[in-house]
């Protein structure tokens, strides 16, 4: 008791005259006697005492006080039934014979007044309570008073700009029927659905406070919209990948739908593309996203050089939910330059992927997991005619002890297989195979050095399976620096793992938004050909 008396007590300067020490020890005294008081210690004796010594106090804190039984009554008409009877147990804190603390009577009369407000009383208050200390029972008895008001019923959305998006989409982002009752989760969820459209720099929402012909209650939605145009710039290094570029353009709520269209290119020495996509948030459903995608690429992938032409539809699930579901198709028209494998490839392709994600941010995740599994059905023609499926599982765990919370652990798996049907495996398109190595595998490696055979001989080729796995340790010093170790190990093969090996060390600085990364790794069992080191420098974790 000594010590949280201590703790409340403002710092002074050491008194320099007994006048002053005698201030002070005043002052200690009141701060004393409420803390006390807030404890349950209503007959509490305290000295002040000043000397040549200084300030101090002499406590005797006496009997402590506890609760009798509370009493409600409500101003105006009382809730439901059921919604006094949760109100009263919500007043629990204030049992008779606890303590008479006073953060127990206004803790209490808070969580009276959210369950009200959660059984659809969105007006309930509290009333000015009456609390009496009986000195001679030792007892406080409570007396709460309360207004519950009406139960609300929702309405319909207004928009606040009005017409800032479309009324249509308005009433699609709430999660009720008009006439359902109010609960504040709902009014939570329309800020959540308006917030997921990524159209928006701010979102509120609230009841009108005025009722409509049917008495129900509106609600008020406050959007701030986005810049309308935006230009994003990104760009990476690795010794072994090269450097790159990337560039995008956006233009957001063309139509009031909360749609976004995007124009980007990438430069890089593996990689050349432009693409147009159209974003239409909640236009299938409430948290899916229907995407249409045109890309053009040109793509140097060491195996083989690509040039492609595609076009893309998808409806995928808002990203990083507990449990997501996406799906979509594409058609693309794909031309190799490979001394193995077909040269041309017409393919026809679906795609359905199931994922799961409870990590904490999705750029530097420090708890949770990600699993998450994807399975591509395909047909492809040309040079050759098969179908074809392709299958990848990943998984991710992220681990912050409690004990030493500046470090993370970090682990990833992830395996695929592709397998033809109707035709022969040479005659899978080149790039549906798997390859490992680079910065988003197996560091230390070239991108996509990694596959059946040797890399140098004149016939590359991809491999039927992929299997890769990485280990991390994520330091962090103080609020921006960080180090990293870690070990990645990954193969490409079709009857028989290879497990190649690499391992190094990272600096991350934390932009805020990302942590910057920087990489340097080397393989563990090198072979002719390949570089002793691989430097590597990007936005955002490994994995």
């Amino acid at each position: 008791m000594a010590e949280a008396i201590a703790d409340v007590l403002p710092d002074r300067e050491a008194p320099d005259s007994l006048f002053d020490a005698e201030r002070l020890a005043e002052e200690a005294a009141g701060l004393a006697d409420a803390y006390l008081r807030s404890e349950g210690y209503y007959a509490a004796t305290i000295t002040p005492v000043a000397d040549d010594d200084g300030a101090s106090l002499r406590i005797e804190p006496g009997r402590r006080f506890v609760f009798a039984a509370p009493s409600v009554a409500f101003d105006g008409d009382p809730p439901e039934p059921a919604a006094a009877t949760a109100l009263r147990e919500d007043l629990g804190l204030v049992a008779p014979g606890a303590p008479a603390r006073a953060a127990d009577v206004l803790g209490a009369e808070i969580a009276a007044v959210q369950t009200l407000r959660a059984r659809g009383y969105p007006d309930a208050a509290a009333r000015p309570r009456e609390a009496i200390v009986d000195h001679e029972s030792g007892e406080m008895r409570v007396a709460f008073s309360f207004k519950a008001g009406g139960v609300a019923e929702l309405g319909r959305v207004r928009l606040t700009p009005d017409g800032v998006i479309d009324d249509a989409l308005a009433q699609r982002l709430a999660p009720w029927t008009p006439g359902e009752r109010y609960t504040p989760e709902k009014l939570t969820l329309l800020r959540r659905n308006a917030a997921r459209t990524g159209a928006f720099a701010s979102v509120a929402a609230a009841l009108a406070p005025e009722t409509d012909a049917q008495g129900r209650r509106d609600v008020i939605l406050t959007l701030e919209p986005l810049e309308r145009r935006t230009i994003e710039l990104g760009a990476g290094y690795s010794t072994t990948d090269g450097a790159g570029v990337e560039i995008e353009w956006s233009r957001r709520n063309l139509w009031r739908r909360a749609e976004t269209l995007t124009l980007g290119a990438v430069i890089s020495s593996q990689t050349q593309s432009a693409r147009a996509e159209l974003a239409l948030p909640n236009a299938s459903a409430l948290g899916r996203t229907t995407r249409y995608t045109l890309t053009a690429e040109r793509e140097d992938a060491g195996p083989y050089d690509r040039n492609a032409l595609s076009a893309a539809w998808a409806i995928e699930a808002e990203p990083r939910q507990a449990f997501g579901l996406s799906y979509g198709l594409s058609a693309s028209a794909e031309f190799y330059d490979a001394s193995a494998g077909v040269e041309n490839a017409y393919i026809f392709g679906s795609f359905v992927d199931v994922i799961r994600d409870t990590t904490n941010t999705p750029l530097d995740a420090r708890d949770g997991h990600v699993l998450e599994l994807r399975v591509e059905p395909a047909v492809s023609t040309g040079d050759a005619t098969l179908a074809f499926a392709r299958v990848i599982g990943d998984a991710r765990v992220y681990e912050t002890p409690d004990a030493i919370d500046n470090v993370t652990f970090a682990a990833r798996a992830r395996a695929g297989y592709v397998a033809p049907f109707g035709g022969d495996e040479a005659d899978l398109p080149l790039n549906r195979l798997f390859y490992a190595g680079g910065g988003g595998s197996v560091r230390g490696f070239a991108h996509n050095s990694i596959f059946p055979g040797d890399p140098l001989a004149a016939e590359p080729v991809g491999g039927q399976a992929l299997f890769e796995v990485s280990t991390e340790a994520r330091v962090r010093f103080g609020e921006r620096w960080g180090m990293a170790a870690f070990v990645d190990g990954g193969s490409a093969f079709d009857d028989e793992l290879d497990m190649r090996w690499g391992a190094g060390i990272g600096v991350r600085y934390d932009l805020g938004f990302a942590p910057l990364r920087v990489d340097i790794a080397a393989p563990l069992d090198r072979r002719d050909g390949e570089d002793a080191f691989a430097l590597y420098l990007s936005l955002g974790q490994a994995f």
